[in-house]
């Protein structure tokens, strides 16, 4: 992805700075997410299930509730059923009655599962921007924070 957004898409003029600056969020956002998924795609994941193993890594050793995933997923979307279903038929993700009380449910992972998030996380590294310092990676942050 070299080339200003202007080259990319084509398009010389924007209505306004603000609009230039939306639609490159937008732009850089597939080119990542694309990325992204590329990367995912020889362990038939998606960034959804990547988001939900590293949550629960985050956790790690202790198990979470469906409940605290659905609160820091990044895309609240999905059915969480569905996309922990498929973790735990491959074996990634179990799923554990809680034993104070039966009608909640812990989710852990598997070794398994632990294992391959490490490997992700190491492949992901890839993808951060090691083209902007430190200055710089926290002032985009800042901004990205402001326009939410």
């Amino acid at each position: 992805m070299a080339g200003t957004l202007q080259e990319l898409i084509k398009q010389s003029k924007f209505e306004s700075p603000q609009q230039k600056a939306y639609i490159n969020l937008y732009y850089t956002y597939y080119h990542f997410h694309n990325l992204h998924s590329q990367l995912l795609k020889p362990y038939d994941i998606l960034p959804q299930h990547y988001n939900i193993l590293k949550i629960v890594k985050g956790k790690y050793p202790e198990p979470v509730t469906p409940g605290h995933i659905l609160d820091v997923m990044l895309d609240k979307k999905r059915d969480l059923t569905r996309l922990v279903d498929k973790l735990v038929s491959m074996k990634f993700l179990e799923r554990c009655q809680s034993k104070e009380n039966k009608r909640f449910v812990h989710i852990s992972l598997t070794p398994k599962g632990y294992e391959l998030t490490l490997k992700m996380e190491s492949e992901m590294k890839t993808l951060l921007l090691h083209h902007l310092n430190d200055e710089e990676s926290e002032l985009l942050s800042t901004l990205l924070d402001k326009m939410r």
